[in-house]
């Protein structure tokens, strides 16, 4: 009997932004809560990713993933349905950060592109340019990409192109995320935890607020899957609802417990034998 998948759990940098925490702060009370790695978020690679910043990283807690976000205040035409150009200098820049890095997915979320544009020949063109390092592009209510089944059908027209799973956006758009796991099988390289309301695609509540997310860990484990989940809780934060502290600690509390109930049901189910 296999036991439940081996994903690691994360924190993104940008839940502890609206805080003003250094990096310095953050590695801090990462490492102090116990999760397993820092997801960088980046508006522009030179900026996010400068190599004297990156050098000056704590090593107490590994980065583990890249979140390129290509919000519409920075894009005001559009990113993948705009300035393609300017895109593949970014997708380009973050791969090889990836790529120095060792992680091997690169995650976009394509916040300037709205609803109707025709993606498909830059999501190509993104999956070339990122060369070695796996794309996910992250699926949100509004975009271009709004829910499963776009992203489905985006990477059907586009080999190669995988998703970043964000349980709050699935909520939002009235899915079930145990449900997206199974849908999206081998597609899925990356996942984001928060809460959300129908709706509320900006809500980015701690995990549990809302919703259990016992069926969306059990889903993960028993695919067996690697891959990492980092919170994504920034919208709370922001709106000054928690700090990021208290987000990803009430979170964090969350989903552990529900993975250690599974665990205990996966030892049982060991102990019984086949």
């Amino acid at each position: 009997m296999a036991h439940p998948g081996t994903w690691r759990l994360t924190d993104a940098d940008w839940n502890s932004w609206p805080d003003g925490l250094t990096d310095a702060q953050l590695w801090q009370q990462t490492a102090s809560l116990g999760l397993e790695g820092i997801e960088l978020g980046v508006y522009d690679a030179a900026v996010q990713l400068d190599p004297a910043r990156l050098a000056a990283l704590p090593d107490s807690v590994p980065v583990t993933d890249v979140l390129l976000s290509l919000t519409a205040d920075r894009w005001p035409g559009g990113a993948f349905s705009g300035d393609v150009d300017r895109l593949m200098e970014q997708v380009r820049a973050c791969a090889q950060v990836c790529r120095e890095l060792g992680l091997p997915v690169l995650g976009i979320w394509p916040g300037a592109d709205p609803v109707g544009a025709d993606i498909v020949r830059a999501a190509a063109q993104v999956v070339d340019a990122a060369g070695d390092v796996r794309v996910a592009v992250e699926y949100k209510p509004g975009t271009a990409v709004a829910d499963c089944a776009q992203a489905l059908e985006l990477c059907a027209a586009v080999p190669g192109l995988g998703v970043l799973l964000d349980t709050g956006h699935a909520y939002a758009a009235g899915e079930d995320p145990a449900r997206v796991v199974e849908q999206l099988g081998d597609l899925l390289l990356h996942c984001h935890l928060g809460d959300a309301s129908v709706g509320g695609s900006d809500d980015d509540l701690p995990c549990g607020r809302l919703h259990d997310l016992g069926t969306f860990v059990a889903a993960l484990d028993a695919t067996g899957w690697r891959g990492t989940a980092s919170f994504d809780l920034y919208g709370a934060v922001s709106s000054g609802l928690v700090t990021g502290e208290q987000a990803v600690r009430e979170s964090r509390d969350h989903v552990l417990s529900r993975r250690m109930r599974g665990d205990a049901l996966w030892g049982d189910a060991r102990r019984a034998g086949p």
